[in-house]
């Protein structure tokens, strides 16, 4: 299954309380937990539409990943860039594309410059 990468710029990590914060502001968030899961520290659920993505962030606070590629997954990574005060870049894990989440407003935009 396809999977969305969410960073920083280089050398950078996610203040945990922050992101745990904004996450738990978002409509459609449940199941977030925080502890030491296997390759994780932070995992939940987020549902749009009927369908549900996964999204976990690595032990070293450096990404975000979310699962699939579909409606759901874009609208967490659109939502998580406007809560966070600080420019998020978004890959998928094949490297198709890399962007920056800022220069984009909306679904359409992420699928028509990514192709996905």
């Amino acid at each position: 299954m396809s999977k969305l990468l969410i960073y920083l710029e280089e050398n950078k990590t996610f203040d945990i309380n922050q992101v745990v914060g904004e996450i738990s502001s978002i409509l459609g968030v449940s199941n977030l937990k925080v502890g030491d899961f296997i390759g994780a520290i932070l995992e939940c659920e987020y549902s749009l539409n009927g369908s549900s993505t996964i999204v976990r962030m690595s032990k070293d606070a450096e990404t975000l990943t979310i699962e699939g590629v579909g409606d759901e997954a874009i609208d967490f990574a659109l939502k998580i860039q406007r809560l966070l005060p600080y420019p998020l870049f978004m890959m998928d894990m094949e490297y198709n594309f890399n962007i920056r989440l800022l220069d984009y407003n909306s679904l359409a935009e992420i699928r028509k410059a990514t192709l996905i």
